[in-house]
């Protein structure tokens, strides 16, 4: 733990650990997907990626996915940004159209699928009481105190980890997910751009746009039938096993719409190449 409150232009203290672990997605040599409607697609066309998640004046909204699902329309798993992921069928499973996109050298993401550390969080227990754990830490510390990066990142994954198994209508679970994106204001000013599961259901949530391009159009899938086939964005097998075989169902579909469907894809990929 260090003194004194934060500072905008504050460096990375790593308490002379090997924080490489806790920062260890690297962005370098990875394909990113973006899914969407084709109602956003074009739009983010038009405007790029921008940040269209929950605000004061767009209330949380919640609906059926499927049987037993619920996820928010707004917001997200892991708070507002902009969701990626380095599985297509989670991508998919967002929206019909899934762009590739890359990040910006240097971006630095956070996995939060790691278990926290216990040492850690016993420390902190042991310096702070057990209200580090539940409480805002600036609100749990004294004035004179703040946490390190890595005490940062273990109180993230510590409430990530408490609220996925609490469950979705448990208090438990609200609590602790309030408590996450309090953590998220302290790690960006650690220069954290990021975090969320490389390739998990849950995604990746990027903080700030600026720091992703949209590179290509990966595939807009003709059918809402072969939409419906990402609601369960784990299967493995079936006619759209392989990413290569979407796209040839895609460029090969002869339902209605899909020489539409085919014409948008190839004039939106020709747009990016210019720009």
């Amino acid at each position: 733990m260090h003194d004194a409150p934060y500072d905008d232009d504050l460096e990375i203290s790593t308490d002379g650990r090997d924080l490489s672990d806790a920062l260890h997605l690297p962005t370098e040599n990875r394909v990113f997907y973006h899914g969407t409607s084709k109602r956003n697609a074009r739009r983010i066309l038009r405007e790029g990626l921008r940040d269209w998640s929950w605000t004061e004046s767009t209330p949380k909204i919640k609906y059926k996915v499927g049987e037993g699902t619920t996820r928010w329309l707004h917001d997200g798993m892991y708070g507002r940004g902009t969701y990626v992921s380095c599985n297509w069928r989670v991508a998919l499973y967002f929206g019909p159209v899934m762009f590739r996109v890359e990040l910006q050298p240097g971006t630095r993401l956070l996995r939060l699928d790691v278990p926290p550390d216990r040492k850690t969080l016993d420390s902190l227990k042991r310096n702070f009481g057990n209200e580090i754990l539940v409480k805002n830490p600036l609100k749990a510390m004294p004035r004179n105190k703040r946490l390190t990066l890595n005490e940062a990142v273990q109180l993230a994954r510590h409430h990530v980890d408490v609220k996925m198994h609490a469950g979705w209508d448990d208090r438990k679970s609200d609590l602790h997910d309030q408590r996450m994106r309090e953590l998220r204001s302290i790690l960006v000013r650690y220069g954290i751009h990021g975090w969320g599961e490389a390739k998990d259901l849950n995604g990746i949530v990027v903080f700030a746009t600026d720091r992703l391009s949209v590179r290509e159009v990966v595939v807009s899938v003709p059918s809402p039938e072969m939409s419906d086939a990402f609601h369960d964005p784990t299967r493995r097998h079936g006619p759209h096993a392989s990413l290569e075989s979407m796209i040839t169902t895609m460029l090969r579909a002869t339902n209605r719409g899909a020489a539409n469907t085919r014409k948008w894809f190839h004039e939106a990929n020709r747009l990016l190449e210019v720009r």
